[in-house]
This record gives structure tokens, C-alpha cells and sequence, in this order.
């Protein structure tokens, strides 16, 4: 195991997501490094002060999950299993408009964070409204972590905010990224949610070099020619979250979405989307680990087929959920199916939604890089 890891930083950031990782002696972030900051998901309340990320060799990003009975552990910037050293880490940068307050004093760390190495990410709306009537994603930590870890934080961001926090990003360090990443919770009218997400696209757009891609997570409009409206002036690449495949867990585990659109009729959005939009540049969303394999694998076929990537988020069990104590996906499910969306991807042609670096909580990108290509171990 040890060999494989040291030979494989993608298996390494496999194992940090299924295993979590320990801090036995503590840690001191430097001024450098950017500490966890709120946003929407927390899988432990802890005093220490984490890292937002974790960077492994070959800029590999991982989150930061805590155990203590994980075999990993991470001592002086040096990734361990089971006592014995895998290799060097390095926590992920502090962007330098963190620092910055706004012209009326709200600390632009309130507004954006970076995500990786190659993000700047902003949730517009904390307050899901699957909440509201007790319909939220069994998994989804938004409203926990809103009240807790996120309650000096903004529910609702202001257009002006957002546009002054990217301008001092593009201004300050406009090195650490190329893509802006504009998430939310649902709102009641789904249509109505995409009309509010785009006001910031469009603001946004008309503040930046013209050089930054957009990638917009959002419920898909009910509305038709909202849908065009999406494909022809929205963002470059667009995510709807189905979460699992199967309409029997999805029902379950997403009692909110299956009432405000239902099943079926996702299905249909994405296939409408698929004549719309090129290729690629709409996403599936899933929790990767909430279903069995054979149902997890028939939809990444269904959406390759109408050149629609898979996105795997690894479902991570998190406090105040209902699925806080369901166990993490194993690592032979995962590397199965790491596999079959490797398989897919090159029989589609399909690109992950940030092909270069990747995002903290999937193994997209490195599966596209390749690091799973014959890899069972």
C-alpha cells in the first residue's frame, strides 16, 4: 500500500477522502495558507484551525476530513501512513483579497473564497428552501453548518459585494485563477433561481478580462426558453445536481427535488439541455457512494451518451445530517467506479468541469489525467 501511494498521489487523495486524515500534533497554519472557510459543507466541528486543502504531489487537491482512527496523518507538511512517510504536502495559498475589507467594511472573505488552486467560488444563497419544509438532501449540511460554522456570514450576497470582491481578486491575485464557480441553495421557484444566479454572471462578466470561465451549480429551470436563454448567455459550463441515478434513492435521499421537478422530468431537462448546450458543457452532479454500483454506472452511460459528463462528488457523512452516520463509499467501490467513468469518458469523448486541477472533493479531473487508467489497487 505504501509503494502504491508514494507511486500514485491521486490513490493518496482516494484514501484522504475515504479514510480522513489525523493532525496528532496539531497544526499552525503560516501566514500563506489559506485556513478552511466557510461555504456550505463541514464534515466535523473542531477547534483546530484546518487548511482549506490539502495539495499533494502533482498539484493532486484534497479536502481535509478529520478522524482520529485513520491511518493517515499529516506532521510537518509530510503525508503518513501508518507511521511510515508517503510524501511532502502543502496546504493551498491564501488568496491575498482574503485579507481586504470591502468600501463598507464587510471582509471580502465573507464574500469569495478560492477553491484549489484554480477557483474563485462564491454560494449566493445559504437558505435552502427544502429546508424550509423539511425536504432537504439527507446528505446536504447547508443548513447545519449556516447556524454554526456560517453564522456571521451573509445569507444572501449583494450583487455590489460580489462584483467589488472579484474585481479586488482580478486586481490582487489574479494568478491563483481561471474559473469562477457560482453555487446556491434552491430556491422556490427554480426558475426564478437561474433569473438571480445569471444577474451575477452577467455582472461579473462585465467586470473581469474577458479570460475567466464560469461554471454555474444550479436546480435546472422548469421553463424551456429559460433553459435556451441558459445555453446561448449563461455560463460556460452548467451542473445540475441529480445526485443518484436511481429514482427509487433519489426519491429518498432527495425528497425536495423529486417535489419541486421530480424525477422523470430531470431526466428530461438534461436531455433537452444535451440539444442546447455543446458538448460537455452541461455536467450530472451525483454523490458518488448513496447507490449501488450497477445503477451509478448506468447513469454516467445515460448522460455520456447524449455528451453529458459525470461529476462524482465523494459522499462524505456529515454532522447534523441525516446521513451522518451512513458509511463513507469503500475504496473498491470507488475504484470501480473510477473505472467505468474512465471507460465512459473515452468512449464519449467527455471532459470533466475543471479539467486541469480539479476540485477537492472529486477525483473527476484525475481520473481524466489518468491516474486511474488500469490502477485496481
Amino acid at each position: 500500500m505504501i509503494n502504491t501511494l508514494r507511486n500514485n498521489p491521486a490513490l493518496a487523495k482516494l484514501e484522504l477522502l475515504v479514510n480522513g486524515v489525523q493532525f496528532p500534533k496539531g497544526i499552525e497554519l503560516q501566514e500563506n495558507e489559506a485556513p478552511e472557510k466557510y461555504i456550505y459543507d463541514s464534515s466535523v466541528t473542531t477547534q483546530l484551525k484546518l487548511p482549506s486543502e490539502i495539495i499533494l504531489p502533482q498539484n493532486i487537491i484534497s479536502n481535509v476530513f478529520l478522524s482520529e482512527k485513520s491511518p493517515l496523518a499529516i506532521i510537518n507538511r509530510k503525508l503518513l501512513y501508518n507511521g511510515e512517510e508517503v510524501c511532502d504536502i502543502g496546504f493551498t495559498p491564501e488568496a491575498n483579497f482574503s485579507k481586504k475589507s470591502l468600501s463598507d467594511g464587510t471582509p471580502a472573505s465573507k464574500i469569495a473564497v478560492m477553491y484549489g488552486l484554480d477557483i474563485f467560488a462564491i454560494f449566493l444563497n445559504k437558505y435552502c428552501v427544502y429546508f424550509k419544509e423539511g425536504e432537504e438532501c439527507e446528505f446536504c449540511s447547508i443548513e447545519y453548518t449556516r447556524q454554526k460554522k456560517g453564522k456571521d456570514n451573509p445569507i444572501n450576497l449583494k450583487l455590489a459585494h460580489v462584483v467589488e470582491t472579484l474585481k479586488l481578486a482580478m486586481t490582487l491575485d489574479r494568478k491563483l485563477f481561471n474559473y469562477v464557480l457560482v453555487t446556491s441553495g434552491a430556491y422556490a421557484n427554480p426558475d426564478r433561481g437561474i433569473s438571480e444566479q445569471m444577474k451575477y454572471v452577467d455582472a461579473m462578466r462585465k467586470n473581469d478580462d474577458g479570460k475567466l470561465e464560469y461554471h454555474l451549480v444550479t436546480i435546472p429551470p422548469t421553463s424551456t426558453d429559460l433553459l435556451k436563454k441558459l445555453a446561448e448567455d449563461g455560463p460556460n459550463t452548467v451542473a445540475f445536481d441529480i445526485e443518484v441515478f436511481s429514482p427509487d434513492l433519489f426519491r429518498k435521499f432527495c425528497p425536495g427535488k423529486e417535489k419541486q421537478i421530480g424525477y422523470d422530468t430531470w431526466l428530461k431537462i438534461f436531455s433537452h439541455a444535451s440539444t442546447l448546450f455543446p458538448k460537455n458543457a452541461v455536467k450530472a452532479g451525483f454523490v458518488c457512494g448513496l447507490e449501488p454500483i450497477e445503477t451509478l454506472v448506468q447513469g454516467m452511460e445515460f448522460f455520456g451518451k447524449i455528451g453529458i459528463p459525470s461529476s462524482l462528488n465523494i459522499f462524505h457523512p456529515d454532522e447534523g445530517t441525516a446521513l451522518a452516520n451512513h458509511p463513507r463509499p469503500s475504496r473498491e467501490y470507488l475504484l470501480e467506479a473510477f473505472k467505468e467513468q474512465a471507460r465512459v469518458n473515452k468512449e464519449y469523448g467527455l471532459i470533466p468541469i475543471f479539467p486541469k486541477f480539479g476540485r477537492r472533493s472529486s477525483l473527476d479531473t484525475e481520473v481524466y489525467r489518468g491516474f486511474f487508467d488500469d490502477k485496481t489497487s
